[in-house]
């Protein structure tokens, strides 16, 4: 008795109270696991079971502990659709001793349309279970089965995200023997474990005791960075549809021969696209006027009904309703270019933030937009759910990254032009008085990526709308504004914001002194935080040019006693250069900062972070003016 005892005692001594499930005690966690996490993956089994080209089940079951508000491990999102539907789902949540506080009810699974927004008719729907508890940290445990019956996509496993540590993840694929799949993995280390047993072969995948990851400033794109699994069929079967993805050019065969046809318009649409294009002087006139035509009367939708994610509504449709999704747009626009004889391609484009590293030696279904190339001597690319984008102009979405184009012969890797010039341009006029006041006058060019936000004010936002965005965006104290407008160019991406504002301190009057700041106008205020160990490169994904002068009037009773020397920083981060003169009771003040895209190595962070500060020391510079005896 008296050892069973003892043994007790030792016992909670080393597992100081643990509860009903005490394999899910955050005590048990490794601490290594712990530092730089927002949760940990205490173990996750994701098994994904192939029958033939068209059916399959997925079971997936997690626990993972939780630390704090930030991550996204407090919801658990099931989509499905016609072709995939979720069996029994059970959920638990334990507190921090692994004690159970509760099961998820039936009830607390909303069942609901996975609206987007813009989505007016849409098949897609999704389960959510709210995981919150408020008490951190605690343990969620989910389990789920799923059935397809058509498979056009085999799963993506994501072992790892930013800011988890991982215990134990496991992935298996197993198909009839007879069948074969292909799989890329990213920053994986580990080929999968093979078997094969009672005529099915299995591939796993398993990872152990993985640390966080952090997310650093200027990151690389995630596909760099984060572990990856991506498998895919070799013959797919979906909504009477079969397919084969070995190839570029066989998947691309497949995207052409479901939309076959759709790109036939009325012949009274016909016959009007020649009659708006018939005085053009040439072909690349002709498409920017008919780009015009579908920006002002076509709006885009999201459809996505049972197949409806590759097969696009026919153009007569687009025609008829004056909507459409990303490829019915696109085919519509198609349509129009060839009943004048242009040939165009549509392009598959994985669009937004870029999770996949295309390669030409394996082919994935994951593209999420389509954008059409126009074959002219010059080529031209089109956005065609855009109602303001310049013709020509991609953007940010879609711009500088890897296309599938689907031709007549399959398909055809291609990429879109890489990004335009990005560039700040401005020409400001400070007039100021004894007292300190100003008023303002400034004119300021957008170009290239920069121009988006703008063009968007300028396009979507009411006067009263854009005079609030430039009240919360500027950098002044309490201005009063007399003029202020947004402009977007017609065929070049550049817009403009001028504005005029008075503003009852600028400067700051200490006795017969003022101290006015050189350059409040467009200040660098791109800090880094001091960080000895930086783990990742530092990505500068695209350049930018700022370029600005600033002309002060001055007091007639002042005069200058300091002026800043002018500065030129020049290093491989970039280049900054300022440059005053003095005309009269005029200082002209220039400035040109121009920052390379460039990959860092991450041994560069602190001569990197050393440049911003200076160029953000030199922005804070001040000169003084001194009334005149």
């Amino acid at each position: 008795m008296k050892n069973s005892i003892l043994f007790f005692l030792l016992f909670t001594m080393t597992f100081p109270c643990l509860g009903d499930n005490p394999a899910y005690a955050v005590a048990l966690i490794p601490e290594a696991l712990k530092e730089n996490t927002n949760a940990v993956i205490r173990t996750h089994r994701h098994e994904f079971n192939v029958f033939s080209e068209r059916e399959a089940t997925e079971k997936i079951k997690g626990v993972i502990t939780i630390f704090n508000d930030k991550t996204g491990y407090d919801a658990l999102v099931i989509h499905y659709n016609q072709f995939k539907k979720i069996g029994k789902i059970k959920g638990k949540i334990f507190d921090a001793d692994g004690t159970e506080i509760r099961k998820i009810e039936k009830e607390e699974i909303i069942d609901h349309q996975a609206y987007d927004g813009i989505s007016i008719y849409s098949d897609a729907r999704m389960k959510f279970i709210d995981f919150s508890y408020g008490v951190y940290p605690y343990t969620i445990e989910y389990e789920y089965e799923v059935k397809y019956n058509g498979l056009n996509i085999y799963p993506i496993w994501r072992s790892q995200n930013y800011k988890t540590g991982v215990e134990q993840s496991t992935f298996i694929m197993s198909l009839p023997a007879q069948m074969t799949f292909r799989y890329q993995a990213q920053n994986l280390a580990n080929k999968p474990k093979e078997s094969t047993k009672e005529g099915r072969h299995y591939s796993q995948w398993t990872v152990t005791q993985q640390k966080g990851i952090l997310q650093e400033a200027y990151c690389p794109e995630g596909y760099q960075i984060l572990p990856i699994l991506i498998t895919v069929p070799n013959d797919f079967y979906i909504s009477g549809y079969g397919g084969n993805m070995k190839t570029w050019q066989s998947f691309g065969q497949f995207i052409y021969q479901l939309n076959e046809g759709r790109d036939q318009l009325s012949p009274a649409m016909q016959a009007k696209v020649k009659m708006m294009t018939a005085n053009a002087n040439s072909d690349a006139e002709k498409v920017a006027i008919l780009y015009d035509y579908l920006k002002e009367n076509m709006r885009y939708v999201s459809i996505q009904l049972g197949i409806g994610g590759w097969q696009t509504f026919d153009a007569q449709y687009v025609e008829k309703n004056k909507y459409g999704d990303c490829k019915a747009l696109t085919y519509f626009m198609k349509a129009m270019l060839k009943s004048i004889d242009i040939p165009a391609y549509p392009a598959l484009v994985n669009a937004g933030e870029q999770w996949l590293n295309i390669k030409e030696d394996f082919t994935t279904p994951y593209f999420n937009h389509i954008i059409l190339k126009v074959l002219l001597d010059k080529p031209i690319w089109l956005e065609c759910t855009s109602n303001q984008n310049p013709t020509g102009y991609l953007g940010s979405f879609t711009e500088a990254r890897s296309v599938l184009l689907i031709t007549e012969n399959g398909g055809v890797l291609d990429a879109t032009p890489p990004a335009k010039a990005n560039a700040q341009i401005s020409e400001t006029t400070i007039v100021l008085t004894n007292k300190g006041t100003a008023t303002v006058q400034s004119e300021m060019v957008f170009q290239g990526k920069d121009h988006e936000r703008f063009r968007n004010i300028a396009v979507n936002k009411s006067k009263e709308e854009q005079e609030k965005w430039f009240l919360k965006n500027q950098s002044f104290s309490s201005p009063s504004i007399h003029r202020l407008q947004f402009t977007a160019a017609d065929s070049l991406a550049e817009a403009t914001c001028v504005y005029e504002i008075d503003l009852p301190r600028y400067a700051t009057n200490a006795g017969k002194r003022l101290f006015v700041p050189l350059n409040s106008i467009n200040p660098f205020r791109n800090f880094l935080a001091k960080k000895s160990n930086r783990i990742h490169p530092i990505a500068i994904p695209e350049s930018y040019d700022e370029v600005d002068q600033i002309v002060f009037e001055l007091p007639d009773n002042y005069q200058i006693e300091n002026l800043p020397e002018p500065q030129t920083i020049d290093t491989p981060y970039g280049k900054y250069i300022t440059t005053l003169e003095q005309k009269e009771q005029k200082i002209i003040y220039h400035r040109k900062l121009l920052i390379p895209a460039k990959e860092i190595p991450a041994t560069d962070y602190q001569s990197l972070r050393d440049f911003f500060k200076a160029v953000s020391k030199q922005d804070s510079a001040q000169f003084v003016l001194v009334k005149k005896d």
